[in-house]
């Protein structure tokens, strides 16, 4: 793996797109669909990005 990255966006299709085309690219994805749950993902999680 290239590295984590957290995508935070409440556009399901958006989000499908960036998770597809990073994950092809070897990142380890995690999507977050509102700004509460991604701070919360943020702050708990391993992210580099």
């Amino acid at each position: 793996m290239t590295g984590s990255i957290l995508i935070i966006e409440d556009d399901r299709s958006i989000a499908e797109l960036e998770r597809d085309y990073l994950e092809a690219e070897g990142f380890s994805v995690s999507v977050a669909r509102n700004g509460k749950t991604g701070l919360q993902a943020a702050t708990d999680g391993d992210h580099d990005l």
